[in-house]
């Protein structure tokens, strides 16, 4: 029997796949741009196709719609490999205060990254009550892994401390706007941030 010939390669597709994901990058990147300057409610794909150089018609095709565009945007700070890595290593340290420091890392980058792009949830989910439940939705991932980082630490310290109020900590140290507050407004670097993020946890979780 003859061996089985692979076959042939298409270039052509792959080329074609490669300029649709440049385009859809545009789109979002401008869609981006806008809806922070401008806000959600006020940005239009007429001005987020003007924005990228595309088509309007381009920006229905790759996202169908202005919450289809927000929804990428979404995914950009759900998967972030540099601060999932950071994650999984706080999750790996056997320490308390070794998963606090690597936890804060994890926010800072995550933050850093794409902060603007919580804000621009946020802001869309109080003008457009259709994307609500999809923020929301995020908003539950990122509540659960708290949650599951407090349970870790309850585990790790006597005596046992209170998983409910040390997530709320956890929570409320950890929003953007606290970030946004620091490093934006008080022109403090994304170190210092880091490092009083991480000393902070430490101080109210693991002081007794």
């Amino acid at each position: 029997m003859e061996p089985v010939k692979p076959e042939p390669s298409h270039p052509g597709l792959t080329l074609r796949a490669e300029r649709a994901e440049v385009t859809r990058r545009r789109i979002v990147t401008a869609a981006r741009h806008l809806f922070a300057r401008d806000g959600y409610g006020a940005t239009t794909l007429r001005d987020v196709a003007a924005e990228a150089e595309v088509a309007v018609q381009t920006v229905y095709a790759v996202h169908g719609s202005k919450a289809g565009i927000l929804r990428a945007l979404r995914e950009s700070v759900v998967r972030q490999p540099e601060a999932e890595a950071a994650l999984r290593d706080a999750m790996r340290q056997r320490s308390a205060a070794g998963r606090l420091d690597l936890f804060g890392r994890s926010i800072r980058l995550r933050w850093e990254l794409a902060g603007d792009v919580v804000a621009i949830n946020r802001a869309a989910s109080m003008s457009d009550p259709s994307v609500r439940p999809e923020v929301e939705a995020v908003l539950g991932i990122r509540r659960n892994g708290i949650t599951a980082l407090a349970r870790s630490l309850e585990a790790r310290y006597r005596p046992p401390m209170d998983v409910a109020r040390a997530a709320a900590i956890l929570d409320a140290l950890t929003l953007y706007e606290v970030y946004a507050e620091l490093v934006d407004v008080q022109g403090w670097t994304p170190d210092e941030y880091e490092v009083w993020l991480a000393t902070t946890l430490r101080r109210q979780l693991l002081a007794r």
